[in-house]
């Protein structure tokens, strides 16, 4: 059924894009001058769409005088398609100070993106990971400028400047860090763990490119699935280029949630004999920013730079406080070679103080663009309280981990 359902979405793309390019016959320039013109700025936002609005077309756009044949079909619809991917996989140990020690090779995420350029104002994206099996993004854009672009569909949230990135660019072999992976969705509360859902979003650059500006009104629930009531959440995003590579960001979210399993740091919110599919406040807030000794746009191959990237965040859930924050950096040290290494603390319910905080190092080796080879090593050190809750104590980790992209 899934199969099915991926093999459609993709054939809608195509069918639609057949029937713009018997719509509007342009030349190769035309379209090519039209898109650069009138697409939003992507370059420092390094997201999966970023990534494959990078590549080039299929095919070349046909001459509008050239037969129309099979081969002028098959360019006019290739030249409006973009497809690319990614795979991450490897080796991870786990070690609990000498017991119930883990280890296993995982294969993370297995990733096929697909773009459609339906005409140059109107853009469809299709995201689909065959490691899980579940169809992770999938919307329609309308892109009248660089200032007002709309958004329909299954999308990352916008809350915080880590979680719309792509996992093929941030630091961590994770990737994320735990408070961005918390409040956008790994809660147990909210079983959401992609940090995606389905809504509707409104975005633009203005000020010369210099703002940036993310609205989006979602279900506030899991991907792939309708919503569980009839509240809506809203997310708010600014972020702020003081220099060119250097910016600063502030989003928020304010709504509600629906609890859909037993969390042990909120335990009065689900209880699966007398309060399951319980309604409660869901709001977050984060500070962020970023610095890049210089612009890299989404090829870290070729363009080596120092990056640090910092959040400050926090969350409530009821009337349980969450808060932490992260730093994180890479630096290049000799030819595609990175030093990597972050400091990562999260307190996931402040009134009783379950904290943790994660100590990791490592190097990376960039062996094409967006392929690259990982080793990286963790601690994780818990407070008393975070102990008890997850009954282990502090405990250590080995990442190893291949990406691959074309």
């Amino acid at each position: 059924m899934k199969k099915t359902i991926l093999f459609a979405a993709v054939l809608a793309m195509v069918s639609v894009a057949t029937k713009a390019a018997s719509d509007v016959a342009v030349s190769e320039t035309e379209i090519s001058t039209t898109q650069t013109a009138e697409e939003p700025e992507y370059k420092d936002v390094n997201t999966d769409q970023a990534i494959l609005e990078s590549h080039k077309p299929l095919y070349h756009a046909p001459a509008p005088d050239a037969e129309k044949d099979f081969k002028y079909w098959a360019a006019a619809v290739g030249s409006r398609l973009k497809i690319t991917g990614y795979a991450q996989g490897g080796y991870e140990a786990i070690f609990n100070n000498g017991s119930d020690n883990s280890n296993t090779f995982a294969m993370r995420r297995v990733i096929l993106m697909v773009g459609a350029n339906i005409t140059p104002e109107f853009f469809a994206f299709f995201m689909h990971d065959f490691k899980s099996g579940n169809m992770q993004e999938y919307y329609m854009e309308y892109r009248p400028c660089k200032a007002l672009n709309f958004r329909l569909g299954q999308s990352k949230n916008e809350f915080s400047m880590e979680n719309p990135m792509s996992p093929t660019v941030v630091d961590l072999v994770a990737p994320m860090t735990q408070g961005v992976f918390w409040l956008n969705g790994s809660d147990p509360l909210m079983s959401n763990g992609s940090g995606r859902d389905i809504g509707f979003t409104v975005y633009g650059d203005v000020l010369g490119g210099k703002l940036r500006y993310v609205a989006q009104v979602v279900n506030g629930g899991q991907i792939n699935t309708a919503d569980k009531n009839n509240q809506k959440n809203v997310i708010g995003k600014l972020e702020y280029k003081f220099m060119p590579n250097l910016r600063i960001g502030v989003s928020g979210v304010l709504g509600h949630g629906y609890s859909v399993a037993y969390s042990k740091y909120n335990p009065t919110l689900y209880n699966k004999d007398t309060k399951e599919g319980q309604t409660y406040r869901q709001n977050r807030w984060a500070v962020s920013g970023e610095w890049k000794s210089k612009k890299t746009g989404t090829d870290y191959y070729r363009n080596r730079c120092i990056t640090v990237r910092g959040e400050v965040l926090g969350g409530m859930d009821g009337d349980v406080h969450s808060f932490g924050g992260y730093v994180s950096s890479s630096i290049p040290v000799y030819k595609q070679l990175d030093v990597v290494a972050t400091v990562d603390n999260f307190n996931y319910n402040t009134r009783i103080g379950c904290q943790q905080t994660n100590f990791a190092g490592g190097v990376q080796l960039w062996l094409h663009t967006k392929c690259r080879l990982q080793l990286q090593y963790t601690y994780c050190a818990l407070s008393s309280t975070h102990r008890a809750h997850l009954n282990k104590g502090n405990h250590s980790r080995i990442d190893a981990q291949v990406q691959v992209a074309f």
